[in-house]
């Protein structure tokens, strides 16, 4: 389910998923009907909330909720039959080997599970006939920017205006000088130096950005210019190598497009993957008592100075918030230098503090950042704001981190080098932005197995 069209006010995405919804309950009501009618009374079949619950669950999941009609009505068809049938099918052979039925009353499950099938995919085609008429017709649709004159750019305004069911309006074009070609579709709004004045008083859903071959190198910017905003962006293919892979792909019915920044992970995933950071910081804290207790009685005697140090970091959406780590460089380390990176042998460390180090016991603290919402477990380490201003300007779409929340380790730590240098900041944002548009349940848990092993060899400094 795309939220971020519901986050732009979109009311028509609002709509759409709500009568999406209703046809699904409609759907799964009619079928136990039906059911219910054949004599599923007599032998007890029921099939309460939580079987509802569940079928719109797997719905969610197959990405049907998207009130975009993008999407090909047959394609969408085919993911809730072969979802919900795969589950239905595996739900009655359960209940026929663990014997709470019959073979013979199995029948009535299986009526049910072809009755829904067929009801719902018959309403959605009807939903999303209407959907894309509607869009012909020019309600509901999603305002758009282009950026770009060039061929590319001249072939999307045509198939946006051939075909007003993708459901995009192009309100204009920014490029520095006029495109006659162009001007058939839409206007010139103004250069792309204009386009920060323009959204901010404009509301603006889309900006698809159709630059020449020559103009690739400008790709970065942009996304680090307006990656902020509220915008689904969108490139078209022969740029993909140009962001060096790191995107999902997503061509959009027929229409080559690709969003560079999609909806990372689902509400659904989000929730575990929170749900997963609490359990485990609850338990490694708990198990650690100890080793922490023991940790915090070296660090006293071998040096003077607190236990923990603070340490200003931005984490999701750039948001500011304090680090909490075993303190491992003698105090006001950083008075005359300010803040810049450690080196392997750097002269600041205590002698506790490379033992930590090096086995990653000093960033046990993090973990109650975890608990308070500033952290998770798995994701691209925060950098401290002054560092992060510098970055910027040398890697403008540095922004990109600051989609998800920072971790404690992540995909960048047990395959990327320290960061040193510009170089291996460069090399391990490579990482960072794999990791965020592949982000998965079972990445993390892979990259939690890989960080144990890591510290059990030692490999930090």
């Amino acid at each position: 389910m795309q939220f971020r069209e519901i986050k732009q006010h979109h009311l028509p995405a609002v709509i759409s998923i709500g009568v999406l919804f209703l046809a699904d309950c409609l759907a799964f009501f009619l079928a136990y009907s039906l059911t219910d009618s054949l004599g599923s009374e007599t032998v007890g079949i029921k099939y309460p909330f939580r079987v509802l619950a569940l079928v719109i669950f797997l719905i969610y999941i197959s990405r049907c909720y998207n009130p975009a009609a993008l999407r090909s009505r047959g394609q969408e068809a085919k993911t809730i039959i072969q979802l919900i049938y795969v589950v239905g099918i595996g739900y009655v052979f359960y209940k026929i080997f663990s014997k709470s039925i019959s073979i013979d009353k199995a029948q009535y499950d299986l009526v049910f599970l072809h009755s829904f099938l067929f009801l719902d995919t018959l309403f959605r085609f009807i939903i999303r006939s209407i959907q894309r008429m509607i869009l012909g017709k020019g309600i509901g649709m999603r305002n758009t920017i282009l950026l770009g004159s060039g061929e590319d750019a001249l072939h999307l305004a045509d198939e946006i205006s051939r075909n007003p069911s993708y459901g995009f309006r192009l309100l204009g074009y920014f490029e520095d000088e006029d495109s006659k070609s162009l001007d058939r579709y839409c206007s010139r709004l103004g250069s792309q130096d204009d386009i920060e004045s323009y959204l901010e008083n404009h509301t603006v859903h889309e900006m698809i950005i159709a630059l020449e071959i020559h103009e690739h190198e400008k790709l970065l910017n942009l996304i680090g210019r307006f990656n902020a905003n509220n915008i689904c962006m969108k490139v078209i293919p022969d740029m993909y190598e140009t962001i060096s892979g790191q995107v999902r792909i997503e061509t959009l019915r027929g229409l080559p497009l690709l969003d560079i920044n999609p909806d990372i992970m689902t509400e659904f995933q989000s929730i575990l993957k929170r749900g997963m950071d609490i359990m485990v910081s609850v338990l490694v804290l708990t198990l650690l008592i100890p080793v922490n207790l023991v940790i915090g009685l070296l660090i006293q005697l071998t040096s003077r100075g607190g236990i923990f140090y603070y340490q200003i970091r931005k984490g999701l959406h750039g948001r500011e918030f304090t680090l909490y780590k075993f303190r491992t460089m003698y105090i006001n380390s950083e008075k005359t230098t300010g803040p810049v990176w450690a080196d392997k042998d750097d002269p600041r460390i205590t002698p506790i503090g490379k033992l930590l180090r090096k086995f990653h016991l000093d960033e046990i603290p993090q973990l109650l950042n975890v608990l308070k919402g500033d952290m998770s477990v798995i994701g691209p380490r925060p950098e401290r704001p002054r560092i992060i201003n510098d970055l910027m300007e040398e890697f403008p779409y540095y922004s990109h981190r600051f989609k998800v929340k920072p971790g404690i380790t992540g995909w960048a730590q047990i395959r990327g080098a320290y960061d040193t240098s510009l170089a291996d900041v460069h090399n391990k944002l490579k990482h960072d932005f794999f990791y965020i548009e592949n982000m998965s349940l079972l990445l993390d848990i892979k990259i939690i197995f890989l960080t144990i092993w890591a510290v059990i060899r030692g490999r930090g400094h």
